[in-house]
């Protein structure tokens, strides 16, 4: 990202309007007495990409990017990216209760890359200006003041600074503590998956004795008991239809001996000997008298037809 004009009113230390034209300048320096507003111009320039400026400390503080006094402030700065040119805007306002807040924001890509003034063509506004630049360059906020602006003050605390503590401030200002975080991350997370090698590989020395043999063992075993199973289905069946016919004769002897019950209260009354005795010979009696009828009936047949 090169930077090609910088626009200020109302913003900071610049009441009255104020340009900064970078056009031609590979390389620049800002200098003058403490309060003059160098830092500021860097201060108006990540306001008017982000929308907040690393030294406040408080990426939603707004109120102190408006100058004193004054009811309207605006940042523009044109910028180019890849050979395309692009100019982001922010408008500052204050209310009647002297609350500040960004009024309107935009970001658009000039259609004449070799303008400043021309045509635009809107990509964002708002809410969406930050989102976009940070796609367009390619760096949140933090990478942003971490890579390219450097903190005031941080420079010269930097320069007389010993080599290890140079270090440290490198290591704060780029933000590589974050590798010590993922190095510590990683450490512990190396233990505890050596931890759990080690009880895996107790858990796999209690079967050594898997063999090839081992399990051929086994799944022969395997198939007997599954040949068992189905005898044992087959005798259960069995089993059942002789407890049904067990049941039904045991109920067939409970019968039985009710009937041997009821006929054991049975007894021969007296004299039925004398009575069988006279049947037989009332019987016998009934015979001989039948034969005699019959003899007479054909007598009577045979005379009959005599006469």
């Amino acid at each position: 990202m090169r930077p090609v004009r910088l626009e200020m009113q109302g913003f900071a230390a610049f009441r009255e309007p104020a340009v900064v034209d970078f056009t031609g300048a590979d390389y620049f320096a800002l200098v003058g007495p403490t309060g003059a507003g160098k830092s500021t111009v860097v201060d108006a320039m990540c306001f008017a990409l982000y929308g907040s400026v690393p030294r406040w400390d408080d990426r939603r503080a707004v109120r102190l990017a408006l100058a004193p006094s004054v009811g309207r402030g605006v940042v523009r700065l044109v910028f180019d990216v890849g050979g395309e040119r692009y100019v982001a805007a922010r408008e500052l306002r204050r209310s009647a209760q002297d609350k500040v807040s960004v009024r309107s924001a935009r970001l658009e890509r000039l259609v004449d890359a070799g303008d400043a003034e021309g045509d635009t063509q809107v990509l964002a506004a708002d809410s969406g200006v930050t989102p976009e630049v940070e796609r367009l360059l390619g760096l949140p906020f933090d990478q942003f003041c971490q890579c390219v602006v450097l903190p005031q003050g941080a420079f010269a605390e930097f320069l007389h600074a010993k080599p290890a503590d140079r270090q440290r401030m490198l290591v704060r200002l780029l933000g590589l503590d974050v590798y010590d975080a993922i190095a510590k991350e990683a450490n512990r997370e190396a233990a505890a998956s050596g931890e759990r090698a080690d009880v895996l590989a107790g858990q796999l020395s209690s079967y050594d004795d898997a063999t090839d043999d081992a399990v051929a063992a086994a799944t022969a075993r395997v198939e007997a008991l599954d040949a068992l199973v189905g005898r044992v289905g087959d005798a259960t069946e069995e089993l059942a239809a002789a407890a049904r016919a067990v049941a039904s004769a045991e109920a067939a002897v409970t019968a039985t001996e009710r009937e041997r019950a009821v006929l054991a209260g049975i007894t021969v009354p007296a004299g039925a000997a004398d009575v069988d005795a006279r049947r037989r010979s009332a019987a016998d009696a009934a015979a001989a008298a039948a034969r005699v009828v019959a003899d007479a009936v054909a007598a009577d047949t045979a005379a009959r037809a005599a006469r």
